[in-house]
């Protein structure tokens, strides 16, 4: 039962000040990098930065579930997530400036699985297709933030600091379940995925510490996969029995599966920005949840509106490898044609997010959009 009353701060304030912050995460990013890793304040404000950005988010679901939802907070939650994923994953598989700790093929095999799963979302809400969000995809967002964490923290401590600090994110759950369960009298499963996702990396970082960096993402991106399961193996079939996979939905899966590759071949060359490419991640993350949304409504775009902004984003991408010289312009158009097709989707679905009518009580549907699976 929400409560009653008007909080000084709203939790969709919360989400937009989370969002705001993200680009300057991977700005500092870079400049540590730059600069040499250890004991760089560049890198330790990023290490800041992150932590407050992830605690905002339990901030803003506390206020959302106070004091209700709404349609602009269902839809801003799961875009936020996602951003800032992308702004803080990217910079680490960026070979080509010093900057390179996991493989740029493993940060688009789990970008690539974001975009799928979120196109399949929005071909099932046309249908009227329902999926709860499984307890793999929670673990998935919590595996996603645990691994930004250690990331950032690799390169600024030594190996004998790392150690300790892992040995104390397999024990602190454990004990904080015990004090909880003395409490609460429950038991919070979470706390064993916590646990449990930590002990195989102490392990690695323990015989083979060159490679720690490498198996956290291979775990990252492995768990982003198989929590997104329950939409393949459920929801395929049910999707192919219906008989009616258009074009709509086909530029859709196609998009997302050319996306991510294209942006992060772009980032593995020398001759490309940064910044536009990191633009693009951003932008199609934010159509991708208010997409679900529309389809919910019926109201998602068709097939050329679509493929002309994502396919005409990965053509431009595409031909960066033709004109090399050319290639940071050619990224600044890609970008360019995103946004503007990202602000025409959200300008043309403003009625269903920030209708009047709608304020305070979450529609039917919504609850898709809330999950970050």
């Amino acid at each position: 039962m929400p409560a009653k009353g008007k909080p000084l701060i709203t939790a969709n304030q919360v989400t937009l000040a989370r969002l705001i912050p993200m680009p300057l995460l991977s700005w500092m990013i870079y400049q540590g990098a730059h600069e040499g890793y250890q004991g760089n304040w560049y890198m330790w404000g990023a290490l800041i930065a992150g932590t407050v950005i992830g605690c905002t988010d339990w901030v803003d679901g506390m206020l959302a579930r106070k004091y209700g939802p709404t349609v602009l907070g269902g839809l801003l939650d799961p875009i936020a997530d996602k951003v800032f994923i992308a702004f803080a994953y990217t910079p680490f598989a960026d070979a080509t400036r010093h900057i390179y700790l996991v493989p740029w093929w493993a940060c688009a095999l789990m970008f690539t699985r974001e975009f799928f799963i979120t196109a399949l979302r929005s071909a099932y809400e046309q249908r009227g297709l329902k999926f709860k969000t499984s307890y793999l995809a929670k673990a998935k967002t919590w595996t996603q933030m645990q691994g930004i964490g250690v990331l950032l923290l690799f390169p600024l401590l030594s190996h004998r600091t790392m150690t300790w600090l892992l040995v104390f994110g397999v024990v602190a759950p454990m004990v904080s379940l015990a004090i909880f369960y003395a409490v609460k009298r429950r038991i919070w499963k979470g706390t064993f995925v916590m646990s449990a996702s930590i002990i195989p990396l102490l392990l690695v970082h323990l015989l083979y510490p060159r490679y720690t960096a490498e198996f956290i993402m291979v775990v990252v991106v492995g768990m982003t996969w198989v929590s997104g399961l329950d939409y393949l193996v459920s929801g395929v079939p049910k999707l192919r029995a219906r008989g009616d996979f258009g074009r709509a939905d086909f530029v859709r899966v196609l998009g997302a599966l050319l996306l991510s590759p294209a942006v992060f071949i772009a980032f593995w060359r020398d001759d490309c920005a940064a910044w536009p490419l990191l633009s693009i991640l951003a932008t199609e993350f934010a159509v991708g949840g208010l997409d679900n949304l529309l389809s919910h409504h019926q109201k998602s775009s068709g097939a050329l509106a679509w493929g002309a902004r994502v396919l005409g984003v990965v053509g431009l991408l595409g031909l960066s490898f033709v004109f090399r010289g050319e290639a940071t312009i050619l990224a600044v158009l890609a970008a360019s044609l995103s946004s503007a097709g990202v602000a025409w989707e959200f300008w043309r679905g403003r009625d269903y997010y920030l209708d009047a009518r709608l304020r305070g009580k979450a529609p039917r549907g919504v609850a898709l959009q809330q999950s970050s699976g």
